[in-house]
């Protein structure tokens, strides 16, 4: 039976309270954080951020039934299980988790998050790790390895990196220690390593000081894999440039029924994996509250129909639970079976979440 459906729009406008980026914001490291562990962990990321993925690891092992996942069993499951349910997606360590145990004494199972950025300036990789780890063995085994300390950034050369997968010494090529908030920061090049660790530090602006971002990160809280992208990013994710005519046709014709697209200024989508089966939220943040409205009609009546771009039809793998529209962001609510279908790889045409289709690239 296909549940209820509500269509619901707040004019007021949005309050970004829990996201706020401010002066504390991450403070001493003394006391607890009270926001989101999206929010804490986009707060990590430079200001010029464009696309970002997140893993909520103490929530998906728990999810995944594997506590604190210290035996090789259970760091298994969280490859494989994490994998299969598409919690995993957005990681850049979930699928190399007995491989990094092996060489660095610790992995994703040892995390409370982890975030994923990529600006223009360069990309980086932000972890939590969890109070069982002892940083002093972390920098140690650093060492170990054959990485050099060089202000405040351990990097490892090509011969050192030798005793690595190649996928372990790409992903952590160099990295930093924060102890007071317990991260760790791995980065593709030493320099944006320090650029990372002032945002940390709060010497630099976050990417929650972008009010888009911010806002979509607000309507996210709470998943255990997001991912948040910039208008371009999002845009070309879900577009049908490489559609053949056939399927743009097809597009057309249900946009020009359900009414105008406009472009998001950033968009994101979160997974929960629920006691009752998953639910994935699609949410975008628009100029105005008027427009979120609108955009809220416009995309809520792409719900249903041929699947434009995919097989079959939009409702055999997305069941909407709910449409909100709060201030300049709404959100489309979907059940989610992850035996039919995974959604976090943030790629493929989807009407409902995508921009005009002459500007999917813009």
């Amino acid at each position: 039976m296909r549940l209820r459906r509500s269509l619901t729009v707040v004019v007021a406008p949005l309050l970004v309270v829990a996201l706020a980026v401010g002066a504390g914001s991450w403070a001493s490291g003394r006391a607890p954080d009270a926001r989101s562990s999206l929010a804490q962990a986009l707060d990590a990321l430079p200001r010029d951020t464009i696309v970002a993925g997140f893993t909520d690891w103490a929530s998906v092992r728990s999810r995944l039934g594997v506590g604190s996942a210290s035996s090789a069993a259970g760091r298994a499951s969280i490859e494989d299980a994490g994998s299969l349910r598409d919690l995993t997606t957005r990681s850049v360590l979930g699928g190399i988790v007995e491989d990094m145990h092996d060489a660095y004494g610790w992995s994703a199972a040892d995390l409370d998050w982890e975030a994923y950025g990529r600006a223009t300036a360069g990309a980086a990789m932000v972890a939590r790790v969890s109070g069982r780890v002892s940083l002093d063995d972390v920098e140690d085994r650093l060492a170990e390895l054959g990485y050099t300390r060089r202000d405040g950034v351990w990097s490892i050369g090509a011969e050192n990196g030798a005793s690595l997968t190649p996928e372990l010494a790409s992903t952590l090529a160099h990295v930093a220690v924060d102890r007071d908030r317990r991260l760790v920061v791995a980065t593709d090049r030493a320099g944006y390593a320090s650029d990372v660790l002032a945002t940390i530090h709060g010497d630099a602006p976050s990417a929650l000081s972008d009010r888009p971002l911010a806002d979509v990160a607000e309507a996210l809280a709470g998943s255990d894999s997001a991912v948040v992208q910039g208008r371009a990013f999002g845009c070309r994710a879900t577009s049908l440039t490489d559609a053949d005519p056939t399927l743009r046709a097809q597009a057309d014709a249900a946009v020009a029924r359900a009414g105008s697209l406009t472009s998001p200024a950033f968009t994101g989508r979160g997974l929960v994996d629920g006691r009752r089966g998953q639910t994935i939220r699609f949410v975008s943040a628009f100029g105005s509250p008027s427009e979120a409205a609108r955009q809220l009609a416009v995309r809520s009546a792409l719900t249903t129909g041929p699947f434009i771009g995919r097989t079959g039809r939009v409702e055999d793998t997305l069941d909407l639970l709910d449409a909100t529209a709060d201030g300049t962001v709404t959100t489309l609510r979907f059940a989610v079976d992850p035996e039919k279908a995974a959604y976090m790889s943030g790629e493929g045409p989807l009407l409902f979440a995508g921009c005009p289709l002459d500007a999917a690239t813009g």
